[in-house]
């Protein structure tokens, strides 16, 4: 390693990842796989029953099964991609393919709500009868097999991660669906008020809709190179240090779940180039320490005229391993 370097470069670490991030990973993979299995296989139930019981509720619940099972195996696949895939002209790897997949979820989250508000508001005018009791023990059954997948992702999986995050709000959006489903189904069992299906279907698809809007912001965000942290208080903790003299240019950005990256340029206000190492290093410990931003690279501008730098030439770059960001 670089004596100027406090941890292994970020490039060697997207070919081969640490111990900690790659166990991690081992685990989000093991816990997708169950959860796909057993969402598929509900979902199927659930499609069957939801036609024979007429129920537009439990339609949706399945309709957003079908996501589940649709995002959880686009989630398996950028796990997949990360770990195996390798090309030098993606010096960053493929982690933010992850974010791709997080925004594509969110896309299909929307979409699908839309046809279920349509779907809901013509059967409050158009009302059918509904098998309540299908409707019920198909609800319960849901129920269980979506609080076991919430379950093991919120206490197993690294929930932080934005592809992690996007299947477990599927799960939790399925989850609060089995339980209106049920109450809706006891609800009209009891009362035979056939139109409370149609208003739990629009009640879910709007909880829904106010996730997935969450979900596409953030990451949204991250594909339009938006600054993770704030710009300004990294600009005025950076100006604390005596030995800046002026942040000429700031950049910060996200790859993927907690991997940010800054440069810089720097006028500095010395001229001893090998004092640099160590400012480099301490600058770069602070932005780790105090914003979790682990790759840094600075280009600095000294105070001799004219004297601007060739970081290639003792600089070659700051950063961190990936296992900083996990």
């Amino acid at each position: 390693m670089y004596d100027y370097l406090s941890h292994k470069p970020l490039t060697d670490h997207s070919h081969h990842c640490g111990h900690g991030h790659f166990h991690g990973k081992n685990t989000d993979k093991k816990i997708l796989t169950i959860s796909l299995c057993m969402t598929a296989s509900m979902m199927f139930v659930q499609l069957i029953y939801s036609l024979l019981s007429h129920s537009l509720a439990l339609l949706t619940d399945t309709l957003h099964m079908f996501l589940d099972v649709f995002a959880l195996a686009l989630s398996l696949l950028a796990i997949f991609i990360v770990e195996k895939c390798q090309n030098i002209q993606k010096t960053f790897g493929y982690f933010r393919i992850e974010v791709v997949i997080g925004f594509v979820n969110a896309l299909l989250i929307i979409l699908s709500t839309i046809f279920i508000c349509y779907e809901a508001i013509e059967k409050l005018f158009l009302p059918v009868m509904i098998d309540t009791k299908t409707m019920i023990i198909i609800g319960f059954i849901g129920l269980l097999v979506n609080t076991i997948n919430a379950f093991m992702m919120f206490k197993k999986a690294d929930i932080t991660n934005i592809n992690i995050r996007s299947a477990f709000l599927h799960m939790m959006s399925d989850l609060f669906g089995s339980v209106a489903v049920i109450i809706g189904g006891i609800v009209m069992y009891f009362s035979g008020i056939m139109y409370i299906d149609s208003i739990l279907a629009l009640f879910l698809s709007l909880l829904l809709l106010k996730w997935a809007l969450i979900l596409l912001k953030q990451s949204a965000n991250i594909l339009l190179e938006s600054s993770p942290v704030d710009i300004e208080k990294v600009r005025l903790k950076l100006l604390k240090n005596s030995q800046i003299e002026e942040i000429i240019d700031l950049h910060i950005t996200q790859i993927t779940n907690k991997m940010f990256i800054a440069t810089m340029h720097l006028r500095l206000n010395f001229t001893d180039k090998q004092k640099f190492n160590a400012f480099a290093k301490e600058i770069s410990s602070c932005l780790l320490n105090d914003f979790n931003i682990g790759h840094t690279t600075i280009q600095p501008l000294f105070k001799e005229k004219n004297e601007i730098s060739d970081c290639q030439s003792y600089l070659p770059k700051l950063c961190y391993s990936h296992q900083e960001f996990s």
